[in-house]
């Protein structure tokens, strides 16, 4: 969802324009190695996942590397293909407009999860988790009604027309991103219970929670600001083209980290005794006689009606499913 840039007639420099834009593709490129990552991890770690959340993060992967496809065609097309005519620089290639589809399905996706969490973790709050989800889906109408506009478009400065709209997209993600972190964290910080264990696992959620929907907010408001106070130029498309993958890397985060936050690792040790140390010396034939013993560690903790169902060993909402 690019911005405008000036008629090439006017010999400007590329910098703020294509030179940020290809920055933009070799950043996005790094996010999507990472998520890939996480992918595999995922699987591999948490096999017995519900079927929906596995879905989830396929999706969200194959959106990724469709919008990094496009992305990648469009400074490709720019930089080599129409290198020599610069009057192109101002005409629109189709994947300039179509990447703006992958990033806003995803982003949806990523925020109805981290929705249905808030909605969990605070007792069912409908009037929030409602609240959420109305800007989750003005951002996402207005995503399309953008992505149909433009299409109609042929020129960057055709664009400024639909400058007000642009600007509600990402003021509307940014806002979105916010209210559910500050949801998470508000609502975790009420579910403390003054247990050391408990305290110590919410203290965890709070933090991770803010860090992440950190990421994703501080990327949409910095693609706002550089819309707003440069919109002739590119540069806003610098952190366009990387929050899909900010979105994509934070669902990885919050479902691997589920383990590490709860610390619920079993701990089960085998203890191979030989009998003759147990038993005083035999008076017949000896024979070679081994015990095995297993200890099992227990861990108990104490908790309150104050905990809001986040236990440390049942459903806790952390997979952010009801």
């Amino acid at each position: 969802m690019p911005a405008t840039i000036q008629n090439p007639g006017e010999q400007q420099p590329l910098d703020d324009t294509m030179g940020v834009m290809y920055v933009g593709v070799m950043i996005s490129a790094v996010f999507y190695g990472i998520s890939l990552v996480q992918t595999a991890y995922y699987y591999n770690r948490y096999p017995n996942d519900p079927w929906y959340l596995k879905y989830l993060v396929a999706a969200t992967l194959v959106l990724d590397t469709i919008h990094l496809a496009f992305i990648t065609h469009t400074i490709y097309h720019y930089a080599i293909t129409t290198y020599y005519v610069k009057e192109e620089l101002t005409v629109m290639v189709w994947s300039v407009l179509a990447e703006a589809v992958p990033t806003g399905v995803s982003g949806t996706l990523v925020q109805c999860f981290y929705t249905i969490r808030v909605w969990r973790m605070s007792k069912k709050n409908y009037y929030l988790a409602g609240l959420i989800l109305i800007i989750v889906f003005a951002n996402a109408a207005c995503g399309t009604a953008w992505v149909i506009i433009s299409l109609q478009m042929k020129t960057f400065t055709d664009l400024l027309t639909i400058n007000s709209l642009t600007i509600s997209i990402n003021a509307l993600s940014a806002a979105a991103d916010v209210l559910i972190a500050a949801s998470l964290c508000i609502t975790l910080y009420r579910a403390k219970t003054g247990f050391k264990r408990s305290d110590t696992m919410i203290s965890k959620l709070i933090n991770f929670s803010a860090n992440t929907g950190l990421a994703t907010s501080m990327c949409a408001m910095a693609s706002l600001i550089s819309l707003v106070a440069s919109p002739k130029t590119l540069i806003y498309a610098l952190f366009y083209f990387c929050i899909g993958r900010l979105y994509t890397n934070s669902l990885l985060v919050a479902l691997n980290a589920r383990k590490a936050i709860r610390g619920t690792e079993d701990e089960h040790k085998m203890v191979s005794i030989p009998s003759s140390v147990m038993s005083p010396p035999p008076t017949h034939k000896p024979r070679s006689q081994n015990i095995s013993i297993r200890i099992d560690t227990t861990q108990e903790y104490a908790s309150d009606r104050k905990s809001n169902h986040m236990t440390l060993e049942g459903n806790d909402g952390l997979d952010g499913t009801p």
